[in-house]
């Protein structure tokens, strides 16, 4: 009894420190619950199958996870540096995934970055939203303006509840509004997403005319992401 009551004091806690560094939610989730889930590829920049959590940290018992909302389209740049793409969008999220792990091992415990899982996948086991047909997580109130970070810790806090409600139905906006046709229901093909032919460089000639349409450029190194699923959703479009 002590110990679900310290472990639901830590995950208040934490979320306190995570709102007030400017996180717009947190949650926490089990490691047993994420690594109880069948391993899966990850494209874009990660570009490997997902992890258990005990694969980065032994005795792991929870993800913290954090979220922000995307407010203004200038967050959704990209920037070329060499032959990288970097987004400094996404920034933010570093300065709160910090904030986070400093606390956590001021009080003893151990916390790491966890990037090789499922991000959306988490978000859901958080109670942030549901995985909706864009393949993006939607919120009841932010809609699919979201980006998401995760810490890995030691530390035994109580998890939220997932997020079960089907926020879709039978609406398919999403799926219409892909220029190039990258989606079906619950799945993106990263090679056809307009994002995702620019992040790893193929195709680029032959979506010419869609990339200048649907991520004008701005300067001859940067350009903004394709938004089009996120803007057809009939959730968040007040927040953004």
């Amino acid at each position: 009894m002590k110990a679900d009551l310290e472990a639901k004091q830590l995950a208040e806690e934490i979320k306190e420190v995570a709102l007030k560094a400017g996180a717009d939610f947190v949650g926490i989730a089990s490691a047993n619950a994420i690594d109880a889930l069948p391993s899966i590829w990850v494209g874009w920049t990660i570009q490997e199958y997902t992890k258990k959590t005990t694969d980065v940290m032994s005795d792991a018992k929870s993800i913290v996870v954090i979220g922000y909302h995307v407010w203004d389209d200038m967050l959704e740049i990209a920037i070329r540096k060499g032959e990288k793409w970097v987004y400094p969008g996404y920034f933010p999220l570093r300065t709160l995934r910090l904030k986070v792990i400093h606390h956590l091992e001021k009080m003893g415990y151990k916390a790491v970055p966890f990037r090789s899982v499922s991000h959306k996948r988490l978000a859901q086991l958080a109670g942030f939203g549901n995985f909706g047909k864009n393949a993006l997580i939607i919120n009841p109130t932010f809609g699919p303006w979201i980006r998401l970070t995760l810490v890995l810790t030691n530390a035994e806090m109580t998890p939220d509840k997932p997020f079960n409600q089907d926020l879709c139905g039978n609406c398919e906006n999403c799926i219409k509004a892909c220029p190039v046709g990258a989606l079906t229901p619950y799945k993106v093909d990263d090679t056809k997403c307009l994002v995702g032919v620019h992040l790893i460089d193929k195709e680029i000639t032959k979506y010419a005319k869609e990339l200048k349409l649907y991520e004008p450029s701005l300067t001859k190194n940067s350009h903004l992401m394709c938004t089009e699923c996120q803007k057809a959703c009939k959730y968040g479009e007040e927040k953004h």
